[in-house]
């Protein structure tokens, strides 16, 4: 009040009472919608990252719970999605191990059930299944697979390599029948076929890696 008092005795010879008090109106009325404005946008600036960050580590720290069927159940059931005979699913661990990862999202550079991603789901399949400690991405892999073969000479547990750009940049582990697991972008582990139109375009070569020494 005492600024507006002394602004009114400034300007008081160049402009009349009525004039000068629109003026300080508007003056006041520009202000504190400018204000609000700030408020605003500092308020979304602020809350914004946060509510996207928890969204994120919520979604990442969802793993579902795992209740293992019967061997017989598990037999049945993977028989059925690779096309052959109960009597044929005989990797016990492996298939095991596949129905516990079955739809884990995929998160590159992810190496647990909360997401994974292809040469980490790979890794760790190797680790629990086979014993053994191999290497952790798709072009350091691709290296150690000397020994390649053509696709009916394919047997349980060789790897399967694709590559949808320049490089390999894919891999998975194969079943029989054609079929192989992997993580892939959008849906996670689960099962395709070689054959299948996309994958038999992108699919390059596949054998038995070598372990670290």
């Amino acid at each position: 009040m005492t600024i507006l008092t002394n602004t009114y005795h400034l300007f008081r010879p160049k402009i009349g009472f009525i004039q000068f008090l629109f003026f300080a109106f508007s003056l006041c009325f520009s202000s504190c919608h400018s204000s609000k404005k700030i408020s605003t946008s500092q308020a979304n600036s602020s809350h914004e990252p946060t509510e996207t960050v928890t969204k994120k580590s919520t979604k990442k720290s969802v793993v579902k719970h795992y209740t293992p069927p019967s061997h017989k159940q598990l037999k049945r059931k993977y028989a059925a999605l690779l096309e052959t005979k109960p009597s044929k699913i005989r990797n016990k661990a492996l298939y095991y191990f596949i129905d516990e990862w079955m739809d884990v999202p995929y998160r590159w550079g992810g190496n647990d059930k909360s997401g994974v991603d292809c040469s980490g789901f790979v890794h760790q399949l190797y680790q629990k299944v086979y014993g053994l400690n191999i290497d952790r991405t798709v072009a350091s892999l691709y290296d150690k697979t000397k020994n390649f073969k053509k696709q009916k000479k394919f047997s349980e547990g060789d790897l399967v390599y694709f590559k949808t750009e320049e490089q390999p940049d894919h891999v998975g582990v194969f079943l029989m029948n054609g079929y192989f697991v992997h993580s892939s972008k959008g849906k996670g582990v689960h099962i395709n076929n070689l054959n299948e139109r996309y994958w038999k375009q992108v699919f390059i070569r596949g054998g038995k890696v070598k372990a670290k020494s």
